[in-house]
């Protein structure tokens, strides 16, 4: 992990945030008065999610423990503030050469950009009201549309293509037509390959699912989850999901496809994935009796 990845994932965001705001309670996430030493915010509109990500829906101000801390302190954001709220905290980085801090902060700058292109897609979505209503009838309201940056482009409903709180791209999903999924070249992902689709936080027990809406769906209702995009997982998401605590619990689609694809998960993932039977599994052996 590079200084940035280590930071997030070792210092509690939420204990930063603490510090320098009230925090309650609001679902699964946190609200509080914003932070920012420019924004006079009279109604509570700063989110802490469990995702180790901020966002006030005030003054647009988002990002991770090091953005926060760099902001409040009158730091640059960027590879000197990761460093400096490492050193605060007592967190231990190891060296890196300067071309890594280079490739690091490179990394960090797009992983902003695809942010700033999810919230221009989440506010168009006051403009695309058949795409509203189409996540509307998903079961994602307006709170959960602006929690996970839920958007709009050009007909399509866009999603965030979330990996532990950073955003690695746009999915495009057509409300018509095929394919229905449009995802980011290869080239353009941030890791050079498609990641495992994560938009919650990462703990034990989490579910494994084909499609980004019912990962999506699933985190809504609570759980933890990730999703491949397909029944095929590539050996880059196997090895991610080898990284993830144990247990994993997959979902399979109720088709015969999805029944297939999940045994083969099961099978590269032995022993830490059980396979939860599905809606097409029971129907068969009820036809079977």
């Amino acid at each position: 992990m590079n200084p940035f990845e280590i930071v997030r994932e070792q210092i509690d965001l939420l204990e930063v945030a603490q510090e320098y705001t009230e925090m309650q309670r609001s679902g699964r996430a946190h609200v509080g008065h914003c932070p920012h030493p420019d924004h006079e915010d009279k109604n509570p509109s700063f989110y802490v999610y469990p995702d180790r990500r901020f966002h006030c829906y005030g003054c647009g101000f988002h990002g991770d423990v090091t953005d926060l801390w760099a902001v409040v302190n009158g730091v640059e954001p960027g590879m000197k503030a990761a460093l400096k709220v490492a050193r605060e905290y007592g967190i231990e980085i190891p060296d890196a050469d300067p071309e890594a801090q280079r490739l690091a902060e490179e990394r960090r700058r797009r992983e902003t950009e695809y942010l700033g292109e999810a919230e221009k897609a989440h506010r168009a979505l006051v403009l695309a009201p058949g795409v509203a209503e189409w996540w509307e009838q998903r079961g994602f309201g307006e709170d959960l549309r602006q929690r996970f940056l839920l958007g709009a482009c050009e007909g399509a409903a866009v999603i965030p293509f979330w990996n532990r709180g950073r955003v690695h791209g746009l999915i495009r999903r057509r409300l018509e037509g095929e394919p229905k999924y449009l995802l980011p070249r290869t080239e353009d992902l941030l890791a050079g390959h498609r990641p495992l689709f994560v938009p919650g936080s990462v703990r034990e027990g989490m579910f494994l699912v084909e499609g980004y809406v019912d990962a999506l769906a699933l985190v809504a209702l609570g759980y933890a989850a990730a999703a491949v995009g397909g029944t095929r997982a590539s050996p880059e998401q196997i090895d991610e999901l080898r990284r993830l605590p144990d247990p994993i619990y997959i979902l399979p689609d109720a088709d015969q496809e999805g029944e297939v694809a999940a045994r083969r998960w099961a099978e590269e993932l032995y022993p830490k994935a059980l396979v939860c039977p599905s809606t097409y599994e029971k129907e068969a052996e009820e036809n079977e009796d």
